[in-house]
């Protein structure tokens, strides 16, 4: 158990870690108590237990239709991203990654990159253009979502939401009053509250009720393309998921297909996913690449001595290849995830663990109702699994024998190993997508400018996935800014 006294007697241990930046608690108690421990949550519900022992990860991550997301917040996830993946569980989870899956397979995810391209060479315009002197500074937060808006806009729809079109203002609009109340005491508190009470989410409040901004806009957009013929050659996800319903619609016989608020929900899962968590790992890695002067300029030559207009080439850089990974094992986009048992289980653990009463145990007996959370920032440093030198900026790591843990002693995934985007059948289903505009957006703002540390303190917190702070402001991260000649 985290220190009693460390607790608060109405919202437990886990105001401590919402009012810290990501990692810190979760970090300071593994240290103190090992891989696994108990929390105290808020408004005397269940303790948590709080779990980074590999083994354990591996094995609620693989049973994800036993250890599901807490049924309490279902509708709060039905008004932001709707009845898509990212809500079902069971059965009807398996059935909707079975329908979407097409739409981010590796061949679909290459034929995305010239769209990607076309909104990054929009964002490198945009900055050139802004660019007055020499040592102008500039909030990245500004530029990077709005270039990731605007290349889920393109793959997901092949519409354009660039930052000057209506629903493009919409959505950062909306995005950037988000961030900024996200941080706030009631937030934190609102999901903890709905968790005790779900029955204040039918109350006629008009807030628990009405759709987000972008869930409008994304449903209003959809159902115009919808009105048309499928494209038969859109490279979109939405071209490629309309043309897999498309053929069952010819088909009488077909098994259920995907309807179109349920294809549309998925559409929109994919771009508040893609747009935000995308983007804060970018910004978090440029301000790496500032304050390592050396890493910055290694990364360039090797970017300036390649075809940079082949996006094969440039996907495949090893430098490159070394700071996506780097960058994404220091900045996961989440802070955890919450899993909740719904059968009685056996956890299995790597190494034993020492209980309050003095026992050990080798596994962790599980009811049904019982609660768990997974630090995800926790593993990708574990001082113990990478070393002391885990939470520094080294992209060299990844590239000299004997500079890498062993899978064995990571939770897993599809990226590295790395928990960012988790394993099994919930893993992150578009994770090589995530992994090309990080690539490509970082080679393209690397070529074309130098970065600087302006000194200001930037701090991580969670609003609502990690965002760049900077005096208590989110969404803050000044760099100055030196463009190239080439």
């Amino acid at each position: 158990m985290a220190p009693e006294y460390e607790a608060s007697w109405w919202l437990g241990h886990e105001y401590r870690v919402a009012k810290h930046e990501v990692g810190v608690e979760y970090g300071r108690w593994t240290r103190m108590f090992g891989p696994v421990f108990r929390i105290k949550a808020a408004l005397w519900q269940k303790d948590v237990v709080v779990i980074s022992d590999n083994v354990a990860v591996k094995h609620i991550y693989q049973n994800a239709y036993t250890y599901v997301k807490s049924p309490a917040f279902q509708p709060v996830v039905v008004k932001v991203v709707g009845r898509g993946v990212v809500w079902a569980e069971g059965d009807e989870h398996k059935f909707q990654r079975k329908m979407v899956s097409p739409g981010f397979s590796i061949t679909a995810v290459k034929k995305m990159a010239p769209g990607v391209m076309a909104c990054v060479d929009k964002m490198i315009h945009r900055l050139q253009n802004d660019c007055k002197g020499k040592n102008d500074v500039f909030n990245m937060c500004d530029y990077v979502p709005a270039c990731t808006l605007d290349i889920i806009g393109q793959v997901g729809f092949g519409y354009d939401f660039g930052h000057e079109t209506p629903e493009g203002k919409a959505i950062l609009q909306a995005w950037h009053t988000d961030v900024k109340l996200f941080s706030t005491f009631a937030a934190f508190l609102a999901p903890i509250v709905i968790g005790v009470a779900p029955w204040i989410t039918k109350l006629p409040i008009k807030e628990l009720h009405e759709d987000s901004t972008a869930k409008k806009v994304i449903h209003q957009v959809g159902r115009k393309l919808l009105q048309e013929p499928p494209n038969m050659d859109g490279t979109d996800i939405f071209s490629i998921l309309v043309r897999e319903s498309y053929q069952d619609k010819k088909r009488p016989s077909a098994e259920r297909r995907l309807d179109d608020n349920t294809l549309l929900d998925n559409i929109l899962s994919f771009f508040m996913a893609g747009f935000e968590t995308t983007s804060g790992a970018i910004q978090l890695i440029l301000l790496d690449l500032a304050k390592n002067p050396e890493v910055q300029s290694k990364l360039r030559d090797e970017i300036l001595n390649a075809d940079s207009s082949d996006v094969d080439i440039i996907e495949s850089l090893p430098y490159l290849d070394a700071v996506t990974r780097e960058g994404l094992r220091l900045h996961p986009s989440a802070r955890d995830t919450h899993r909740v048992a719904i059968h009685d289980d056996i956890i299995p653990l790597k190494n034993p663990v020492l209980l309050g009463d003095g026992t050990t145990v080798t596994s962790i007996p599980v009811k049904a109702g019982d609660g768990f959370t997974i630090p995800f920032l926790v593993q990708n440093t574990d001082p113990s699994v990478w070393g002391s030198d885990s939470y520094e900026f080294k992209p060299e790591r990844w590239m000299k024998d004997g500079g890498l843990p062993q899978g064995s002693e990571l939770p897993g995934g599809p990226f590295s190993n790395i928990s960012n985007f988790v394993d099994g059948p919930r893993l992150c289903i578009g994770w090589r997508l995530a992994i090309q505009e990080i690539k490509l957006i970082l080679s393209s703002m690397i070529k074309n400018f130098e970065f600087r540390d302006t000194g200001a303190k930037v701090e991580k917190y969670i609003s609502p996935a990690v965002q760049p702070f900077v005096d208590g402001k989110a969404a803050q991260l000044p760099l100055k800014v030196i463009p190239l000649q080439h």
